[in-house]
Order: structure tokens, then sequence, then C-alpha cells
């Protein structure tokens, strides 16, 4: 296999698309807005003990654990990108995803970090969401699942083509491989992901 890292110097920042941190801004609004509500809602369940906070605080403790994890995820990726000197573009509209991959011009190593950064970031967000926030409530188990169920969602769409890549697959080839079927099941994994990570919390 070829090396993990370039040896060549930093690639320098690229130009054109939306600048990198305008997307790094939106993404922590957007995660600081929804713990916020998170915490806003399971207050009130906790404190007034009524079933229909305790719904909204299930409610907004999945979205706010299944998206902050997913965030976590990407800008770790961007982190491995960096970190293997690959080169990537700047995203043309504001989504998800930090960054967009180059193919043809990194090497399969400088993939695979850049790709195992996106597992690191997932542990690393639920580490931080388990110590910022109890599970002794619905909305604090719903919280924590969710953010398990992300990393089983992510998995089970990366680690396949990260076995075939290191199998000796093409990234880009193996990543053309994720159909609607994949992302179902893998879709469905996460709901089971969460179902007993809350489970096991509860």
């Amino acid at each position: 296999m070829d090396n993990a890292l370039n040896d060549s110097a930093p690639v320098a920042e690229p130009t054109g698309g939306i600048s990198t941190s305008l997307v790094a801004f939106t993404h922590l609004g957007i995660t600081l807005l929804l713990l916020g509500l998170f915490t806003a809602t399971n207050n009130w369940a906790v404190n007034s003990g009524q079933p229909v906070a305790a719904l909204f605080s299930v409610a907004t403790g999945l979205l706010a654990g299944a998206i902050t994890t997913t965030l976590v995820h990407e800008w770790f990726h961007y982190a491995g990108a960096r970190t293997a000197r690959g080169r990537y573009h700047r995203p043309k509209r504001l989504n998800l995803f930090a960054f967009d991959w180059d193919f043809q011009r990194n090497k399969r190593g400088q993939f695979l970090v850049m790709s195992y950064a996106g597992t690191l970031g997932s542990a690393v967000a639920i580490a931080l969401l388990w110590l910022a926030f109890s599970t002794d409530s619905p909305g604090g188990v719903a919280l924590l699942a969710a953010a398990f169920g992300s990393l089983g969602f992510a998995g089970a769409i990366e680690w396949p083509v990260l076995a075939r890549v290191h199998a000796g697959g093409d990234p880009l080839a193996e990543l053309s491989k994720i159909s609607g079927k994949v992302l179902l099941l893998s879709a469905a994994t996460g709901l089971l992901t969460l179902l007993i990570a809350a489970r096991l919390l509860a």
C-alpha cells in the first residue's frame, strides 16, 4: 500500500466555493442551537414532569444527538484530510459536508487517513456528549442513543468501503458502490444501534 502521508509540503487552502470558515461558523451555530434547544426542553421536562415536555425533550435529544455527532464526524474527516496533506475542494453549497475530497489527486493512504478520522470524530462526539449531559431523563437517553446511532449509520456506510480499499480497491470505485439499498441498510443499522443504546442507557 502506498504511504499514508504525502511527503510534499502541506497543501494550501483551496479557493472557490464556500469558505471553510463560513461552513464552520454555520455548523457551529446549528450545533449550539440544537443543543440549546435540547437543554431547554429537557429542563422543562425534568422540572414539570409533563408527558408533552418529555416528548419534546426526546425529539430534540434525538435531533441534537444525531446531527451534532454527524457534524463532528465530518469535521474530523476534514482534520484527517489536512493531516494527510490531502487535496480537496470547498463545497459549492452549505450542507453537512465540510469539503469535497479530490479522488484524482490523492493516494489511497491519504484516503484511509481521512476516512478513519471520521470514525474517531464520532467517538469523540459521543464522549463529549456523555460528559456534558446526564442520562437520568428520557431526553438525555435519546441524545446519547442518537449519537451512537449516528456512529452506527456512518460505520455501516464507511467501514465496508475501508475494508475494500485496504484490500486494494480504488477509493472512488468502492465509494461508487454505495447504492440506495446500502443506504437503507445503513439507516436500519443506525436505528438498531440507537435502540440498543437507548435500552442500555435507560
